[in-house]
């Protein structure tokens, strides 16, 4: 609210590219530093000539690739946060200071000891070469640490919320597993970068060797460590209070319903998340399988071979990490701060949380809005439609998009302003509370809700006089409650379920305990008689043809 919005469909897309590069050669360059310094120990101790050779040229490629290129995307990372979501980079920065200025320190150690490791081969003594070595992976590795508790913050904040401590911040609830799967992953990606190099080694022997070193010394621990320090991660995120089970549709808590869910998929679990999970897997298994073509093959494997190993490392941390940032939904800062940039209740009296914003209303509080200057002049569905476009930009847009990623014109496809404005009122019980609540005065969520009916395919001036308050009948009920969901137009229509004919009295039952029908739905908000007459009403639907309330 206090920074410009960049105006770019889906800009969380942008991040997530950029961040995965990233992620794909930082986590080389910590690992691909262990390789280095643990291969040269090898080649001098077993008096190799030809695999220290090998070391000292794929020393080459790791500087150019990790500190001209990773330094690139560290800096496009930074570049891109700053642009998506100012108000988050702010309080990251602020919170963690001194975890930044020491990851600073540690990276600039980083840098110089790679240099002096490249250019000392024929400068420096073995003993003082490999010393330098061990320098460079301690404080690349120290860097990662850092950065860890920054990104495992941002999902489990954990008892930071109450104590504002940097150690609780930083020592956070997912902090260990994700230090011991990121340590895995560096070590295992250090060996199939190691397996690409490699490839192009003319001499079969030594090929052979760095073969097998590469996938049984490098790539199979992280094979094992990886999986199990995953389920620790996702074990501890469930028991910190993230959705882990209502993300993946499982029917409880337990792994094999969690598994069952991802496999077989579920109407209730958020469908990107499970893909994605899916893809992780099928990429792990596939580079399993590649390394241990590559093992087998190792005198006579090529590049297409070591390339399409690289390709599936890189679909599985992508996932992974996709999934990590899905799982923090509807949040940047677990319980802290929303996607929009908007603060939860735990900011304590800023002026941009949800109570201080319902009070003042988003469009006053926005310090860069960008409603017309006449729009006081303007005839009401045009004011409403610009007020309501304004309001998306400034809640919605960080996500959605009208047309492209997330759209929301298919959601409120033939929908009514009086529909959207109940949807809108109760966001956050919506879909396992995955979207942050309508945050504005009601006058700005109806606007939003009228701007969003026009998109449905509403003339404006209908939309502006469609939302007075919905009356007592069973059909306004059910056009404000159900309609979204179960009307002809929604994703799960009314007339899917009136096979066999349900009493008033049922419905009236059903009504009142909607979560345990079915998790996905939010409690009915209605009166005891207004519940009564929804009950009705659906009890007759079958009759009227399940027309529901459009």
């Amino acid at each position: 609210m206090n920074y410009p919005l960049w105006d770019l469909p889906a800009p969380g897309l942008l991040i997530a590219f950029v961040a995965i590069v990233h992620v794909f050669v930082s986590h080389f360059a910590v690992g691909g530093g262990l390789f280095l310094v643990m291969t040269e120990r090898k080649a001098r101790n077993e008096h190799d000539a030809a695999l220290l050779e090998f070391v000292r040229t794929h020393t080459k490629f790791f500087v150019l690739l990790t500190l001209v290129f990773g330094a690139m995307t560290g800096v496009g990372i930074w570049f891109t946060i700053g642009l998506v979501n100012p108000a988050a980079t702010s309080s990251l920065i602020t919170t963690f200071v001194w975890g930044w200025a020491i990851e600073w320190t540690f990276f600039v150690i980083e840098i110089a000891a790679a240099m002096v490791y490249y250019y000392g081969w024929d400068r420096l003594t073995p003993r003082t070469h490999m010393a330098v070595g061990w320098i460079y992976f301690v404080s690349a590795w120290m860097s990662l640490v850092v950065i860890n508790g920054i990104l495992s913050f941002m999902l489990t904040p954990g008892a930071w919320l109450t104590t504002a401590s940097f150690w609780d911040g930083m020592l956070n609830p997912t902090y260990w597993p994700s230090v011991v799967a990121r340590t895995a992953a560096a070590v295992g990606l250090a060996g199939i970068y190691a397996l690409l190099t490699a490839a192009r080694v003319a001499d079969a022997p030594l090929k052979a060797k760095i073969g097998r070193y590469a996938t049984l010394g490098w790539v199979a621990p992280m094979a094992v460590v990886l999986p199990l320090s995953l389920l620790w991660f996702i074990s501890a995120a469930s028991s910190a209070g993230v959705p882990v089970r209502e993300v993946m549709g499982a029917s409880d808590g337990s792994w094999p319903a969690i598994v069952d869910a991802i496999v077989r998929g579920s109407e209730t679990g958020q469908p990107i998340a499970q893909r994605a999970v899916r893809a992780a897997f099928v990429a792990c298994g596939l580079a399993l399988a590649l390394s241990a073509l590559i093992l087998m093959r190792r005198e006579q494997y090529g590049r297409p071979l070591a390339a399409a190993l690289m390709a599936s490392a890189f679909v599985a941390l992508g996932a992974g990490e996709w999934v990590r940032e899905d799982l923090r939904k509807p949040y940047v800062i677990g319980d802290y701060m929303f996607v929009n940039g908007i603060r939860s209740s735990a900011a304590g009296n800023d002026r941009f949380t949800v109570t201080a914003l319902n009070e003042s209303g988003v469009l006053t509080a926005s310090l860069w809005g960008r409603l017309p200057r006449d729009l006081d002049i303007k005839p009401p569905p045009d004011r409403l439609v610009a007020e309501g476009q304004e309001t998306f930009r400034l809640l919605c847009s960080q996500c959605h998009t009208t047309d492209g990623y997330l759209a929301v014109r298919p959601l409120v496809q033939g929908a009514t302003p009086a529909a959207i404005d109940a949807t809108l009122s109760r966001l956050q019980t919506w879909r396992h509370r995955r979207m942050p609540p309508f945050v504005g005065t009601v006058t700005e969520r109806q606007a939003l809700a009228g701007y969003l009916a026009t998109l449905g395919g509403m003339a404006p001036a209908q939309a502006a006089g469609s939302l007075s308050p919905s009356g007592e009948d069973g059909h306004s009920l059910f056009d404000a409650n159900c309609s979204m969901c179960h009307g002809p137009d929604g994703p799960f229509p009314f007339s899917n379920y009136v096979s066999k004919k349900r009493s008033a009295e049922m419905f009236y039952d059903m009504l009142g305990r909607l979560p345990a029908i079915n998790d996905a739905m939010p409690p009915l908000d209605a009166t005891e008689a207004q519940r009564r007459v929804l009950a009705a009403y659906l009890a007759q639907l079958p009759e009227l043809g399940a027309g529901g309330g459009r």
